[in-house]
């Protein structure tokens, strides 16, 4: 594998995919309490699905880029 390859794609991905998510909450957000979710709704399925998308998005990038690294030896 492409160690230093890797970890230039991973900071130069990792970032954009996490601010793309974190643009996505807060616009998801903005359009939920405009229907009037209440806290109950932010404290509970807004917290889950955030964590949920921040991980999920952290674990593709990761395994994409190692994939994709490893298969240009």
């Amino acid at each position: 594998m492409r160690t230093k390859e890797f970890f230039m794609r991973l900071g130069f991905l990792l970032p954009m995919a996490l601010w793309g998510v974190f643009i996505f909450l807060v616009l998801f957000g903005i359009i939920a309490n405009s229907f009037g979710a209440e806290s109950s709704f932010f404290c509970t399925v807004y917290c889950k699905l955030g964590i949920v998308l921040f991980v999920a998005a952290f674990l593709s990038i990761i395994y994409c880029q190692a994939k994709s690294c490893r298969n240009l030896e």
